[in-house]
């Protein structure tokens, strides 16, 4: 069980903040740029390329329960430093890839070094940590890691014009290395060894509820109907949105403007909401994001080509993906309770891992089949209501009798 500090260990929160940027910088925003550049030279498909990066999200999924539990019990050093480690070697080995065999192997790979090295890690880690401060620390990790694109996207981008894919991907390598195992392996506790008082308390503690107890829960499942709907927009929508606008008569500057705000905006919401903790409780933020998003994809059916409103639909959509990330990480321990939070977000992760691995190829299968994406935005409007919806009935009065602390 978590205790609480007297001050924030800054240090400590800064240093995984940093990690949780690198990380989803190198391991899942950098891969878009690497489409082209591979399929050209290697000669394999975008929707192969795009294959590979779902599987890794769906390898990642099914250790989410494991790996949190893990961290409950005091690894999350081992399993960070050992998810980033691993990480390095496989873009190593993706820099020399010939195989299309062996470039599934290794994303599949990578999907298990996303397990160990993502926000769902990096929120049990802190908990266990911080304690009841936990909400002003996932502010912060939430606000740093936000600039992932930001950051990743122009410097890979730039690393490829200046070094080729294969070179790029050395780099990225090295900086995985320094920043996410580096920070890790020097800031992260060793998981102490065990007293006998120790043994005697996890004596007690094997007796207790299993975590498992949740998925009895009306409200985890109605978390779970809401994370899963908002996870396909989320994934599915930044690989299509360029693609998206330059078909219904954008020029291809002003997508790529509109897609530069999205980040930009998660970032700023997060910042607002960590100047505004004491006041504004989970479930209303909750609302509130999801709104936002139903609105931006109300928004943009009426916006014409060329428009400068589709900045407006980039920044609601952005400010309320991004806040939503802060409700995912905190509303479970105030739903479930503090004790095993690593286990059950883990529960929660992987049905919702598994819906982000299939929206980026089921939308591309979309297209494929219609020839366009005139379908996409009423199902992502459609998705977005679904998603406000099961929060609302998630979180009425008369549900979530079974909240335990």
């Amino acid at each position: 069980m978590s205790s609480t500090p007297a001050r924030m260990p800054w240090g400590f929160v800064m240093a995984l903040s940093w990690a949780q940027l690198v990380a989803y910088g190198v391991l899942f925003y950098a891969f878009a740029l690497f489409i082209e550049p591979m399929g050209q030279e290697l000669g394999w498909s975008k929707s192969a390329l795009a294959g590979a990066y779902s599987l890794a999200l769906g390898t990642s999924a099914f250790l989410g329960y494991p790996v949190g539990r893990l961290v409950d019990r005091g690894h999350g050093r081992m399993v960070m430093v050992g998810g980033a480690l691993l990480a390095t070697v496989l873009l190593l080995l993706w820099s020399r890839v010939e195989s299309y065999a062996v470039f599934l192997l290794i994303w599949a790979g990578i999907g298990v070094a996303m397990s160990g090295v993502f926000y769902d890690v990096g929120f049990a880690v802190l908990a266990r940590r911080v304690g009841l401060l936990l909400r002003r620390g996932i502010t912060v990790m939430t606000l740093i890691g936000g600039f992932a694109s930001t950051v990743f996207i122009p410097l890979t981008h730039w690393l490829i014009e200046a070094q080729g894919w294969r070179g790029a991907l050395v780099s990225l390598a090295i900086l995985n290395l320094v920043f996410c195992a580096g920070l890790s392996l020097i800031s992260l506790p060793k998981a102490p060894p065990r007293q006998p008082a120790q043994a005697a308390l996890a004596t007690t503690t094997e007796s207790r509820p299993h975590p498992r107890w949740v998925l009895k829960e009306f409200s985890f499942w109605g978390f779970i109907v809401t994370l899963v709907l908002q996870g396909i927009i989320s994934t599915g929508l930044p690989i299509h949105l360029i693609p998206f606008l330059t078909e219904r008569g954008f020029s291809l500057e002003m997508a790529v403007a509109a897609y530069s705000i999205i980040g930009p905006a998660q970032v700023a919401a997060r910042f607002v909401a960590g100047f505004g903790e004491r006041g504004l409780s989970l479930k209303v933020m909750g609302f509130s994001t999801l709104v936002a998003i139903v609105l931006s994809f109300a928004l943009i059916s009426f916006i014409p080509a060329g428009s400068w409103l589709i900045f407006v639909f980039a920044a609601l959509y952005g400010a309320g993906n991004g806040l939503m990330t802060i409700v995912r990480s905190l509303l479970p321990r105030e739903l479930f309770g503090r004790e095993d939070y690593g286990a059950i977000q883990g529960m929660i992760a992987t049905p919702v891992r598994l819906a982000m691995a299939a929206a980026p190829f089921a939308i591309g299968a979309l297209w494929a089949l219609e020839g366009s994406y005139g379908a996409l935005l009423t199902i992502f409007l459609l998705m977005s209501l679904g998603a406000l919806g099961a929060f609302m009935l998630m979180v009425a009065p008369a549900v979530g009798s079974g909240v335990r602390d």
